[in-house]
């Protein structure tokens, strides 16, 4: 079975499942027999439900393992519904009290099943987890040292779809990289001193992600980035964030100093000279950066983009560029941050539409519409979400006003550009600078650019390539002339 085959089975049990789930609970809620097991069978699969989401990229072992789940809870919904409202004559009555107590003996075998099919997928996907996360460290993987994994699974008993690991340590890693070495929780705890100083708290996509400021033993300057526990994304996030950034250096990309994963505890390590200074998205929400640092911002993100598109050895998808993923350091020196959705381009489909994922992801506001409606992603995902970001640059305001649909701040902003009326309505107006003629035509040229990004279709977009020329020939205009604005 091939990548988009795989994907598209998993997301139809998925669904499949999901719909059963939600019968059990609308049949359990008019239960007149066996009320209390009926109860404790929904609330049960309720939180099945949001776990199986999670499982698109897992090995094709887990597609086996869910069949058996929906049988199971299949089963489920028929014995509850038996369970239902039914007439109360003397004769029924007895002989409903005689099939409840044949029933608490099928609830628990009904139980048990679902045990059953769970075990497999919880060690299917841990299994996955541990092998990505061995294979990010290994001598094949580009640049990467040796290191081992050792961990220790402890089955769930019977009733419980929780997997608990026992012990989860990697080795530190002795690299010849600057950066990228293993941390111990108490090691981050100590740098952070004791989680003390709190710099950001982010609730993206629920991650509940908090930032904290530290000081290595040496009296470097860190940002350790904490993934919350309970988080039902943690381990996918923490992985692809790791496995991405881990043999990548580049002058616009945040530098990855270390992690931690241990036991349930996954964080990362940055040099705060790549965060000093916040994000692009905080300073134009604050109308401050000129416009030269405001196209030096753009052409250095662009330069971050394309690089995982074209110069890395497999194309990477971000999958979540924004505002705010493009840090400032201290030297105002953009930086692309936020790679926990990022995804490894499997390649052009047949169909040349793009790679099929089971969830859309990404910040409101900027996610790709062809993306989101066809599951589809692509580089041109990337593109169109950077399209954003260069119109937010160029007017100070927020990809998309609330209560409003996000393609009417594109629909808007057409016009204006096409018939070159930057100054008079688009230009964010707290910038109160004089422009010359060669400045606003390298606006325009930005402006056009962000147009083409932000068209329908993923194949009318220009390459990031494109981009960057662009930029750079806008850049080169501020630069020639004597205001540096």
């Amino acid at each position: 079975m091939d990548a988009a085959a795989h994907v598209a089975t998993l997301a139809q049990l998925i669904w499949c499942a999901g719909g059963i789930i939600t019968k059990i609970m609308r049949a359990a809620k008019t239960a007149r027999q066996n009320k209390r097991e009926c109860v404790h069978l929904a609330s049960r699969v309720s939180v099945i439900a949001p776990v199986l989401h999670r499982l698109q990229q897992q090995d094709p072992e887990v597609a086996q393992s869910l069949v058996g789940l929906r049988d199971a809870l299949n089963e489920a919904h028929d014995l509850v519904v038996t369970c239902g409202p039914k007439s109360q004559g003397k004769r029924e009555t007895v002989r409903q009290f005689f099939g409840a107590r044949r029933r608490a003996e099928q609830f628990k075998e009904v139980n048990r099943k679902i045990d059953s099919s769970l075990i497999p997928i919880a060690l299917l996907t841990h299994i996955s987890f541990m092998a990505r996360l061995d294979r990010i460290i290994s001598p094949n993987h580009v640049g990467v040292p040796t290191t081992t994994v050792v961990t220790a699974v402890v089955v769930p008993s019977p009733g419980s779809s929780s997997l608990q690991l026992e012990s989860a340590q990697v080795p530190v890693v002795s690299s010849s990289h600057v950066a990228a070495e293993m941390f111990t929780a108490a090691e981050i705890a100590m740098v952070t001193d004791n989680f003390a100083h709190v710099l950001i708290v982010s609730e993206d996509r629920g991650s509940g992600t908090v930032y904290y400021k530290g000081r290595l033993h040496d009296g470097q300057e860190v940002v350790v980035k904490r993934l919350e526990n309970g988080w039902q994304g943690m381990e996918g996030a923490f992985v692809a964030e790791l496995e991405i950034l881990f043999p990548l250096h580049h002058d616009h990309i945040v530098c990855l100093i270390g992690w931690c994963a241990e036991e349930d505890k996954r964080m990362f390590v940055y040099d705060y000279k790549d965060v000093s200074n916040g994000t692009l998205g905080d300073h134009l929400r604050g109308g401050g950066l000129s416009w030269r640092m405001r196209i030096e911002a753009l052409l250095g993100a662009a330069r971050a983009i394309n690089h995982l598109h074209c110069v890395t050895e497999q194309p990477i998808v971000h999958r979540n560029v924004s505002s705010s993923s493009i840090l400032l350091d201290a030297f105002w020196t953009p930086r692309l941050s936020s790679f926990g959705t990022a995804v490894w381009q499997e390649g052009p489909s047949s169909t040349g539409e793009g790679q099929l994922v089971a969830e859309v992801v990404g910040t409101f506001g900027y996610v790709d519409p062809e993306y989101s409606r066809t599951n589809r992603v692509s580089a041109a995902s990337d593109v169109y979400s950077f399209g954003k970001v260069m119109l937010e640059t160029l007017t100070g305001w927020p990809p998309v006003k609330k209560g409003e649909d996000p393609m009417a701040w594109v629909e808007c902003a057409f016009p204006i550009i096409e018939n070159r009326k930057l100054q008079d309505v688009l230009l964010d107006s707290r910038l109160a600078t004089e422009l010359t003629p060669p400045q606003l035509e390298a606006l325009q040229l930005v402006a056009d650019t962000a147009a083409r990004c932000l068209w329908q279709r993923q194949e009318h977009r220009p390459a990031m390539s494109s981009v960057v020329a662009n930029l750079e020939t806008a850049l080169c205009s501020f630069i020639a002339t004597r205001s540096s604005l």
